[in-house]
């Protein structure tokens, strides 16, 4: 695997040299498992624009120092030139540095994807195979996770300091959050459950809002899986057990902006009507 990683990484750098970067490039933005792959795919479909969906300089060992100020943006935009050369880039954790690649690109357009914490951070321990009621991000099976996994959990790729694990997700989200409020109108912004409910329109509107042109129906593609499911079945009370607080503690006020509520209040009020 970690070779497999070197060879990517080398692969991307030496298509680099022959590469410049796009100079207007659309970003999808949005916290992991937002639904910045799905919406980013639909995009590239429905205009038939090239699409740049994560990439390996993008991951630790090279993530946490961009995030953090200690590379330069310019030099890892170099360094990457190939990954910045197609005209849209997904890679949700450039979402952290929204406002620094906006401005390297003022030309840019970009869309920035919110979704539900409670769902957000539950669809990425269940991508991950964790539970949301532990102590600790252990699997079951005592499997590691990638060292870029273990930056994001730790919050050590954005500087955070050391704190339980739902806590540091919940201000992974939080902190994306801010981001996409404190963008105003720079960043078309989106609700992942707004999209969930009529995914074509809500690509098609996307498109209008960018500015581009939709050259193909995307009609029959909305529910093409893009990436691997992190959904669980279990409720949000069952799947966090006692750790279900910790991100309303964290996210509730900028959660009830963007038109969210705390699971058992939303039961609750769902009862009194």
């Amino acid at each position: 695997m970690a070779f497999s990683f070197a060879k990517t990484v080398t692969y991307e750098r030496l298509r680099a040299v022959f590469c410049r970067a796009h100079a207007a490039p659309v970003f999808v933005f949005g916290n992991q498992k937002s639904g910045t792959t799905a919406i980013a795919g639909l995009l590239s479909a429905a205009t038939g624009e090239a699409l740049t969906r994560d990439f390996r300089g993008a991951r630790e060992p090279y993530l946490g120092p961009l995030m953090r100020g200690e590379t330069g943006l310019n030099d890892f935009i170099v360094r990457n030139a190939w990954s910045f050369s197609l005209p849209i880039i997904k890679e949700a954790s450039l979402s952290f540095i929204a406002p620094q690649l906006l401005e390297h690109f003022p030309e840019s357009r970009a869309v920035f994807i919110i979704r539900d914490p409670w769902a957000n951070i539950r669809s990425i321990l269940g991508r991950l195979r964790l539970r949301g009621d532990g102590d600790a991000p252990l699997r079951d099976d005592g499997t590691s996770l990638n060292p870029t996994w273990q930056s994001i959990l730790t919050g050590r790729d954005l500087g955070l300091e050391p704190d339980h694990y739902i806590d540091i997700l919940a201000k992974r989200w939080l902190r994306a959050a801010q981001i996409c409020e404190a963008l105003e109108d720079r960043v078309v912004t989106i609700r992942y459950e707004d999209f969930n409910r009529s995914k074509a329109e809500a690509i098609y509107r996307l498109v209008d809002a960018l500015g581009l042109t939709a050259h193909n129906d995307i009609s029959g593609m909305v529910d093409h899986p893009f990436q691997r499911s992190g959904q669980s079945s279990a409720s949000m009370t069952k799947f966090f057990g006692a750790n279900l607080a910790r991100i309303e503690a964290v996210c509730g006020p900028d959660a009830s902006r963007f038109g969210y509520e705390a699971p058992e209040r939303g039961a609750q009020r769902l009862a009194a009507e």
